[in-house]
């Protein structure tokens, strides 16, 4: 091809057709140019779909992340609810008769569960710029964002309330006892009134704990529900 249009060239100038050579030759140039600009759309258009698909299989993984964020919210969610109630019952009944299933309930501790792993690598790889949406790209920043917030309060929950109540119990060797025993939770034990009014102040912090971690359960896991909503759309 390349020595076709050559020898057009060099015809031209030998009859002395300057003036239809150098028209000749913008033609080719003109036609060179559109070459290279189709070449460049197609590699565009190819780059696009790598870079779509590529995304849409980071995002399907998030969403697999999402479902298994949702489950272990739901579950700490339920158990909070029931150990709150579990507190109240010793908290409203006004007596210093202490039950094995409230007792019981007071150690109960749970972690949510982030699953991170597919979010660290999309921003690692820089993923998120390939969404043009950025209202997604907020979306899942901040869900992450909270979901640590809400975790890290959690292990500061553990180490700091939880650990401080083992430690009040555990000065009690009767408590102790009747904790470890293997015993139905209808069974009960009396206080005295020092015990009363100390673990009456710890089931109030352990109930406005829990109470306070569902309210997180719970805003999470509409934010997963709107980001899962954003990302199906953003996959089709």
């Amino acid at each position: 091809m390349i020595k076709f249009f050559r020898k057009i060239r060099q015809n031209l100038l030998s009859q002395g057709k300057t003036g239809k050579y150098f028209k000749y030759a913008l033609g080719e140039i003109i036609l060179v140019v559109i070459g290279i600009l189709i070449a460049l759309q197609i590699n565009t258009i190819s780059q696009n779909h790598s870079n779509k698909n590529k995304l849409n299989k980071y995002l399907t993984l998030l969403l697999e992340d999402l479902d298994n964020d949702k489950a272990r919210f739901i579950f700490c969610k339920n158990a909070d609810s029931l150990r709150a109630e579990h507190l109240n019952q010793y908290i409203f009944s006004g007596k210093t008769i202490l039950s094995n299933q409230t007792f019981k309930s007071a150690f109960w501790t749970h972690t949510s569960v982030i699953h991170n792993s597919t979010y660290n690598s999309i921003k690692s790889n820089n993923i998120l710029e390939l969404i043009k949406d950025i209202k997604v790209q907020k979306a899942i920043s901040e869900y992450y964002s909270a979901a640590d917030k809400v975790q890290r309060f959690e292990y500061s929950y553990i180490n700091n309330q939880v650990g401080s109540f083992t430690d009040e119990v555990l000065k009690r060797k009767h408590l102790t006892q009747f904790y470890h025993q293997m015993k139905p939770y209808n069974e009960n034990i009396t206080l005295s009134e020092e015990e009363d009014l100390i673990l009456y102040g710890y089931f109030i912090n352990l109930r406005d704990n829990a109470l306070e971690e569902y309210k997180s359960y719970n805003k999470l896991l509409k934010e997963i529900e709107i980001l899962s909503d954003l990302l199906k759309a953003e996959i089709k």
